[in-house]
């Protein structure tokens, strides 16, 4: 591929991912191959004209979409933006099936073309792999965060010459009327909070690299936010691997390859909280897995004895009351309390770690599980000091 081609990186939020599914966000970045700046980019929420799915996952509600457009009336804003692009995207069969739909029912035809799949190139669930990268993502699931990510991660990849010579194929879409002013509704400002247990989940390496099934676990990934499969999930998870060619038996294994790498994340830390145990529990269930080896609850030290000259580091920055908190508020903070706030994290001369989340996997979190020093949450330390 000629890399002065466009380049064109897509996001949908959606009701679902079955046949009868809307979109309720989308964003698409055009950006520079060789710069990785972006040239040009839309973003709006939709109404889907129909329920808008899991809040949860995507956090778009049912009043953030009433007054937002349909699909129809931003159609041709979008079309104008992808038409001749190379599309890329973090599951690109996804996003370019939904897209598809949408078209379909407008009588437009859609194609593609071969794209770029950032999820293809990595194996790895999109912040994982930003994190791999060294790339900024903090509102994930928000198509416009997720749509730059994508595009950064694509410009570092495609630096390598990672597309396949056959990606050049672009994108084509039918005639759309479009409006001169085409509508549009972004987001409120803030991200979506997540669940409590996504930090194992997004932590999970996806255990296989063939692009099926990479689609399949991406879309059983989205149905396990809330740890159930429902009847009508089960379903449309049937007829998605049907459509992408896998068989009930490699559904078996992606299934139980699923499961164990989410043991593997929770246990990279080397703790087992039992808030991890529970959600491993109902993944299992979830997926009908009857034989699963579970690990048991670790014994953690979640109290320490806050004592004047108790020699802290901190590490990370947390969140308080939705409030960003950095290191030297926590340092002053601890020193009004009679602590040593320290920046290092060493056998002698460190006795605790405060770090935004108490399972991170930080270098100085590891460094202090290997020396036996505690490490508290930002919460929890707080909690102590009163």
């Amino acid at each position: 591929m000629s890399l002065q081609q466009r380049i064109v990186a897509i996001d949908c939020e959606t009701t679902g991912f079955g046949k009868h599914d809307r979109i309720v966000e989308f964003a698409a970045v055009e950006v520079d191959i060789d710069t990785g700046q972006v040239v040009d980019e839309i973003d709006t929420l939709v109404n889907p004209e129909r329920d808008v799915g899991p809040v949860n996952v995507h956090g778009v509600t049912a009043s953030m979409v009433s007054a937002a457009p349909t699909f129809e009336e931003v159609a041709g804003a979008l079309g104008r933006r992808l038409q001749g692009s190379v599309l890329v995207a973090h599951n690109l069969a996804f996003d370019a099936r939904l897209l598809g739909q949408e078209f379909q029912r407008l009588g437009t035809a859609f194609d593609p073309g071969a794209g770029y799949c950032t999820l293809r190139a990595t194996s790895q669930k999109l912040g994982l792999a930003c994190e791999s990268f060294g790339i900024a993502h903090a509102d994930q699931h928000r198509a416009l965060s997720d749509a730059r990510a994508t595009a950064q991660l694509a410009s570092l990849l495609l630096d390598d010459d990672a597309l396949p010579s056959n990606s050049a194929e672009a994108c084509r879409i039918g005639y759309i009327e479009q409006g001169s002013r085409p509508r549009t509704l972004r987001r409120p400002g803030g991200a979506a909070s997540a669940n409590d247990m996504v930090r194992i989940v997004s932590r999970a390496h996806y255990p296989f690299s063939d692009e099926a099934l990479l689609s399949y676990l991406d879309l059983l990934d989205w149905v396990l936010d809330d740890h159930i499969v429902t009847d009508a999930e089960r379903r449309e998870l049937l007829e998605t691997a049907q459509d992408l060619g896998i068989n009930q038996r490699q559904i078996d294994q992606a299934h139980r390859a699923y499961f164990d790498s989410i043991v593997a994340a929770a246990q990279r830390d080397h703790v087992i909280t039992r808030e991890e145990h529970e959600l491993m529990e109902r993944i299992a269930l979830a997926l009908d897995i009857t034989d699963a080896t579970i690990p048991e609850v670790t014994e953690t030290q979640r109290s320490v004895d806050l004592a004047e000259g108790t020699r802290v580091c901190f590490t990370g920055t947390a969140t308080i009351g939705g409030e960003a908190v950095g290191r030297d508020v926590l340092e002053r903070l601890a020193a009004l309390a009679g602590l040593v706030p320290v920046s290092s994290v060493t056998k002698k001369n460190c006795d605790l770690l405060v770090a935004a989340d108490a399972s991170s996997s930080s270098g100085k979190a590891r460094k202090a599980r290997d020396y036996g020093i505690p490490v508290l949450s930002v919460a929890e330390f707080a909690e102590q000091l009163g």
